[in-house]
């Protein structure tokens, strides 16, 4: 009886409505999403501007007989608990020394488990990279929390809580590692990361280090918490974060890579950089993305259930759009060569194809611990950056 009645209780519990959001006319959906586009618009404006000056300050204080600068943009993709596989690239990357050494990186983008690391990669040093390494390398049995029997009933946010993996977070990242991107962000070195708005149907980048610089100063960090959680927050299993009057899941839903895919060609930093500077010359440009994932998975006998087929198939298709815009980062990096006489390189780092999990459950230390171990041999590796399309 008393088993019962606890049963009664959670179900009861589970039961309980969301607070509503209430409904909005679609007229004003539909002018809430154009305002949103002309901010979005503004923003990119700005930051375009902010990279011309940091990048042309970089070719103005570069001798003349070294050269064009480099501009280094690490791209970091979406991939749950694999992203243990990218920190361990980071941190083997740090032994590797002369032309393809780590370097500081002028762009850092991250998505989803991607943008959890970015931070870390941001600020450098081998320090930041252990902490992340160390996250990854150490899950706890809380980091995501089942919401009881009838974790499937439509009005409850997700199917997963995240108590610890929140605190972990919240740790790892606190006021003093956030201070640190600010002030490695004060040069004009950029920190970005994709969250999808799920109500306006698009991809939101943030600037993180203008959101933690405002942050600071309101002493009040929670925002780019939500922030970085919205975009590994994967729809249904994880919470939506709601963010000012919007609500915000996985950036991977609309890009597991943020490269600067939707930019027009006039709008591009070849494209701007010739009409704002035409003697100046480019800077060289290289790419270098974590792919926190496999080209192609192992291959395996699917059972005929719904939620095999289906768990196999969205994987697959977040896979597929992985690599389509992988292709399409080479391709602009062509077009860029061809149109702009530009020197644009694009290297990608993934997990072997030949890799098959211990054990199929998400957050398994065991299985996250060899994917740090293979990150770190790879990154120490400089023949493991791959220099074709996928």
């Amino acid at each position: 009886m008393r088993a019962l009645t606890i049963l009664l209780l959670t179900v009861l519990a589970a039961c309980q409505s969301q607070p509503l959001r209430l409904e909005r006319p679609q007229q004003e959906l539909f002018a809430a999403r154009k305002s949103d586009d002309d901010a979005r618009t503004a923003e990119f404006n700005f930051w375009m501007n902010k990279l011309l000056v940091y990048a042309s300050e970089k070719v103005r204080n570069t001798p003349k007989d070294a050269g064009p600068p480099t501009i280094d943009v690490l791209v970091i993709s979406g991939g749950g608990d694999w992203g243990a596989f990218g920190a361990g690239v980071l941190k083997g990357w740090g032994s590797v020394k002369g032309e393809l050494a780590r370097p500081k990186f002028d762009i850092v983008t991250g998505v989803s488990t991607g943008a959890m690391i970015a931070p870390f990669a941001f600020i450098g040093d081998d320090d930041a990279i252990e902490r992340i390494v160390q996250l990854y390398r150490n899950p706890k049995p809380d980091w995501i929390k089942s919401r009881g029997l009838v974790f499937f009933l439509p009005d409850n946010p997700s199917f997963y809580a995240l108590p610890g993996l929140e605190r972990e977070m919240r740790t790892a990242l606190d006021r003093p590692m956030l201070e640190r991107v600010v002030k490695e962000g004060a040069d004009g070195r950029s920190l970005l990361v994709n969250t999808t708005n799920i109500d306006l149907g698009d991809m939101h980048a943030w600037d993180v280090v203008a959101e933690a610089n405002t942050a600071l100063k309101a002493k009040n960090e929670e925002r780019v918490y939500q922030i970085l959680l919205a975009s590994a927050g994967i729809p249904a299993i994880f919470p939506a974060r709601g963010i000012a009057e919007h609500l915000y899941v996985d950036g991977a839903i609309t890009g597991n890579i943020l490269y600067g895919g939707r930019v027009r060609e006039e709008d591009s930093l070849g494209g701007r950089w010739r009409k704002a500077f035409p003697r100046l010359p480019l800077p060289r440009l290289r790419y270098w993305v974590i792919f926190n994932n496999q080209f192609r998975f192992p291959p395996q006998v699917t059972r005929e259930r719904w939620p095999d087929i289906m768990g196999r198939a969205q994987i697959m298709a977040t896979q597929t759009s992985t690599l389509n815009s992988m292709r399409h980062l080479f391709a602009l990096a062509e077009l860029s060569k061809l149109k702009y006489n530009a020197d644009v390189q694009v290297r990608v780092m993934s997990v072997p194809e030949s890799f098959v999990p211990a054990h199929p459950e998400s957050f398994n230390a065991e299985v996250m611990n060899t994917l740090a171990d293979i990150g770190e041999q790879m990154g120490a590796n400089p023949e493991s950056w791959r220099t074709d399309p996928p």
